[in-house]
């Protein structure tokens, strides 16, 4: 590896951890967001925040892509950035578990993130740039998911976490700093990486016992209420265009019965990994002290 790190996506979940874990590496870094400033703005360490835009215009010289955040803006800067050697870029196990949702939103949500998995892929083709491309399970670590996070935002504030019948569907929760790490293991591995997997956490749980498990992360009295699938699926129906929960819909209720597993075992064996199990804290939900250090300013 060579030159800087670029890290696009730098303010999502996985940014927030990736950025000290690449400091702490000893690597320059340049972080892009759209929240940067115009001009680039440097912080101590070899971090540099800027816009794409930004980092088109000037060439920086960069070894390596790490994209956090929407790949169709990866394979742009795959297009565009000198001297890489390298991409790794994080996607999601939905791509698989629901192309074929009933929902039609996510159907359409998938078959985009599919197009630009592929428009990527052949971007790092076309410069033969070896590509691993990540497909996490379900991520959770400083607050800004909307699964584990949203299921604990509901604890605190009602006191209930609703289960859809047995929830018995299994979940491999991989926590976001895990992740970071992953990224620069292959970033500091002596030959790049070249290959597309699932990525999963240490324990393959089921919904309900996930459910327990935040449940005693929320600092009051949780209570787990268990509701016909029926009934909670048609609520969530109804109630889903209003409010800040928009964007939730049925299908998600009936997934806590289904299982969405993975089974990792191609990338663990070119790439040795050791994720931590599924046991949430308060400190799970909000970035840590050092990682919120490099972010933005609000």
């Amino acid at each position: 590896m060579r030159g800087r790190v670029c890290v696009a996506g730098a303010t999502s979940q996985l940014g927030v951890f990736l950025l000290p874990r690449l400091r702490a590496a000893g690597c320059a870094v340049v972080a892009l967001s759209r929240r940067a400033p115009d001009a680039p703005q440097s912080f101590v360490g070899g971090l540099t925040w800027m816009r794409a835009e930004a980092i088109r215009a000037t060439e920086v010289e960069t070894g390596c892509l790490v994209s956090c955040g929407p790949l169709a803006l990866a394979g742009r800067l795959v297009a565009c950035l000198p001297g890489l050697e390298r991409v790794i870029a994080f996607s999601s196990s939905s791509v698989q578990s629901k192309a074929d949702s009933a929902d039609a939103a996510e159907r359409a949500a998938m078959a985009s993130l599919a197009a630009a998995e592929s428009a990527l892929a052949a971007r790092c083709a076309e410069r033969n740039l070896p590509l691993l491309l990540l497909r996490p399970t379900l991520i959770y670590g400083c607050g800004l998911d909307r699964n584990v996070s949203l299921l604990a935002a509901v604890a605190r504030r009602f006191g209930v976490i609703p289960l859809a019948g047995a929830a018995g569907g299994r979940r491999q929760p991989v926590h976001a700093d895990d992740l970071a790490e992953l990224a620069v293991r292959a970033l500091l591995a002596t030959d790049p990486i070249g290959l597309t997997a699932p990525v999963c956490g240490a324990d393959t749980i089921t919904y309900r016992e996930m459910a327990r498990r935040i449940a005693t992360a929320v600092p009051r009295r949780v209570r787990l209420l268990t509701l016909p699938e029926s009934f909670l699926a048609g609520a969530v129906r109804i109630l889903s265009p209003f409010g800040r929960r928009r964007g939730l819909n049925a299908e998600m209720v009936r997934r806590q019965n289904r299982d969405l597993v993975f089974d990792d075992t191609p990338l663990r064996n070119v790439l040795p990994w050791n994720p931590r199990p599924f046991n949430p804290t308060p400190a799970d939900f909000q970035a840590p002290p050092h990682a919120q250090a490099l972010q933005l300013p609000p």
